[in-house]
This record gives C-alpha cells, sequence and structure tokens, in this order.
C-alpha cells in the first residue's frame, strides 16, 4: 500500500476517534454507552497457496442513546479489512410506541413493542444478520449459503417491527440491491419454548410493473438445555456475495445450512463451545465456464474458549469443495476481545 492512502486512512480513522470523543462528551447525550469489540485472526493453508497470516478481521465501536420512554439511537463505525479503512457500519433512529425505560439497541430485540428504525442498519433477513459481528458468532466464517447470497446485508431504509408474545414481524423499505426500492419483510413465531420458525421476503421494484431481483428464506431454530439447533434455506435472484449480480442474468441459486451447537463446560468444567456446521449452495450458472453449474460444499468445526466475560479463543477447521474441483482445507485461529 502506498504511503499517501496509509495517511488518509490513519487521519479518517483519527477524525472518526474524535467525533466519537465529542458526541460522548456532550450535555445532551443523557445516557450514552460506548461498546464495541475487534479480533485478531490466524489464517492457515490460505487459497493463494501462502502458508499462513495473521490479520485484523473485524474491528468496531458502538455508541448509543436510551431516552426516558420511546427513543433511541444507535451508531457504529467499523473496519473494512479488503479495503483497509474505518467505514460507518450503522446509524439509526429507534423509535417505540411503547412507554417504559430507554432501553440501548441491540442487534436483538427480546422485548415486546413496536418502533419504527430509521437509517442503516443490518438487514433482519432470517437468522445470521444477529451473528454478522464476530462477538456475536460461534465459529470464524459465515455460513456457506449467506456467504454466497445475502452475505452482511447492511441498508439504508425504514423497518418497521412489533413484537409480542410468541409472534414477530418486520416489514422494510430499503435501497436493496437494484435500482427502485427493496420492499420486504419477516414473520417468525415461537410454536413452543424450544422451537421458533421464521419466513423472510424482499425484492427491488424497479417500477409498479417490474420486479428487479428477489430474495426468499425460510429458517428454524430449535434450542434444548444442552444444544441450539439451527438451519436456514435461501433462494434467490440477481443477488451474489451481497452484491447485485449484474452476471447471472435470471438465473436463481440457492443453498442451506445446518448449525450445531453446544456448551461443553457441564462435562468438562471448562468454559468451551463446539459448533458444528454442513453447509451447500448450488446455482443454475456456471461462471468460471467449466460446462457445470456452479456448485459448493462445506463442512465447519469450531472449537471456542473464554479467557473471561469479554476475550475468547476460537480454532476452526473448514473443508470446501467446489463442484468438479479438489476439496480445500483450511485452519483458523481466532482471538476476539470485546469491551
Amino acid at each position: 500500500m502506498k504511503r499517501k492512502n496509509v495517511n488518509i486512512i490513519f487521519k479518517s480513522g483519527v477524525k472518526l476517534f474524535i467525533l466519537l470523543l465529542l458526541l460522548l462528551s456532550s450535555p445532551v447525550i443523557a445516557q450514552p454507552e460506548l461498546t464495541g469489540f475487534f479480533d485478531v485472526l490466524s489464517v492457515h493453508n490460505n487459497p493463494d497457496n501462502s502458508a499462513h497470516r495473521f490479520m485484523i478481521n473485524q474491528f468496531e465501536l458502538d455508541i448509543s442513546y436510551a431516552h426516558k420512554t420511546h427513543f433511541s439511537v444507535g451508531t457504529a463505525v467499523a473496519y473494512n479489512n479488503e479495503t483497509e479503512n474505518m467505514e460507518l457500519a450503522m446509524a439509526f433512529v429507534h423509535y417505540s410506541f411503547d412507554g417504559g425505560p430507554g432501553k440501548h439497541p441491540r442487534r436483538e430485540e427480546t422485548y415486546d413493542h413496536s418502533a419504527f428504525l430509521i437509517g442503516k442498519f443490518d438487514m433482519p433477513f432470517g437468522l445470521d444478520y444477529l451473528s454478522y459481528a464476530s462477538v456475536d458468532r460461534p465459529t470464524v466464517t459465515q455460513p456457506l449459503v449467506i456467504e454466497k447470497t445475502i452475505a452482511g446485508w447492511n441498508d439504508v431504509g425504514i423497518d418497521f417491527h412489533t413484537f409480542s408474545g410468541n409472534f414477530k414481524f418486520d416489514v422494510w423499505a430499503v435501497n436493496g440491491f437494484s435500482e427502485g426500492v427493496g420492499l420486504g419483510g419477516n414473520v417468525r413465531y415461537t410454536f413452543f419454548p424450544f422451537l421458533e420458525v421464521g419466513v423472510s421476503h424482499s425484492s427491488d421494484i424497479v417500477d409498479f410493473e417490474k420486479r428487479e431481483d428477489w430474495l426468499n428464506g425460510v429458517d428454524l431454530v430449535l434450542t434444548t438445555e444442552i444444544f441450539q439447533f439451527k438451519s436456514e434455506y435461501l433462494w434467490m435472484n440477481g443477488v451474489y456475495e451481497g452484491e447485485q449480480d449484474t452476471l447471472a442474468t435470471n438465473s436463481n441459486h440457492h443453498g442451506v445450512y445446518f448449525q450445531l451447537f453446544t456448551e461443553l463446560e457441564k462435562w468438562t468444567s471448562l468454559p468451551m463451545c463446539l459448533t458444528f456446521r454442513y453447509g451447500a449452495w448450488d446455482s443454475e450458472f456456471d461462471r468460471n465456464e467449466d460446462g457445470t453449474d456452479d456448485g459448493q460444499d462445506r463442512y465447519t468445526v469450531a472449537l471456542g474458549y473464554r479467557l473471561n466475560e469479554n476475550i475468547s479463543i476460537r480454532a476452526e477447521a473448514v473443508s470446501n469443495k467446489i463442484y468438479n474441483g479438489d476439496r480445500e482445507n483450511l485452519g483458523f485461529l481466532q482471538l476476539m476481545v470485546g469491551f
């Protein structure tokens, strides 16, 4: 990287940090809260045939403000490890129609209420948006189907949601992946204390007579005293790896994952957790022009150890196989720190 680019990145980061400090010290912020996290990643057997490398995977600073009753604000700046720059990750207003004590916004809202969310936020499509942050994910990597479809879908717009008992409902209007507006929603219902099922859909509407892209998803979470099982099946058209798919016109692709997570402390007396996941993805399009439509499967095993409430170490083994290709094995070591 050129020194000029490094200086620009450094100055941008300093300006963002100074802005955060000013916001925190402002007298109009009644109940500010500063949180954040970062993780350091060690990658082994990379696809580019290098033996090993260290990297900062994620770094995020969050500032939230909760008013006495209806009003809260969430903001975040995050490190992009591809551009090596800091970016605005979230900036939203949450207005609740239900009174009560002010609550700092969280990725997952667990209390009954109805509210508008306006600004830039992670899209509540399916389940994986709750695990975009490394501090919230029991594994190092995303499920394969999420990586190949919506990735880390973060958008600007408005979301209305209502949570009441076993029922959760979201509806949104956002920029989407194409021109026009992305319209969609998510419905969730808890059938039993241990079983929750959800359905999601979103379409990019260019005009009243034209739909450009569409996304569908169904998901399931099964939770018991000793383990959690979750699965998502997604199928879509026009969206690939978190962006509009301009190459594969009118081709659909779909995939699924099955994930089993369990805490091991009950059996080992150590603060450890274990995750198994299988994922598969298939497309109607041949991107590499090898005569076979694209497809891939992935096995993932991850072991985590909590050093304390805010620091964890994770080790993960991943086995990928692209159709008509050789199986590729990757290893990850991760130090995750929350504050």
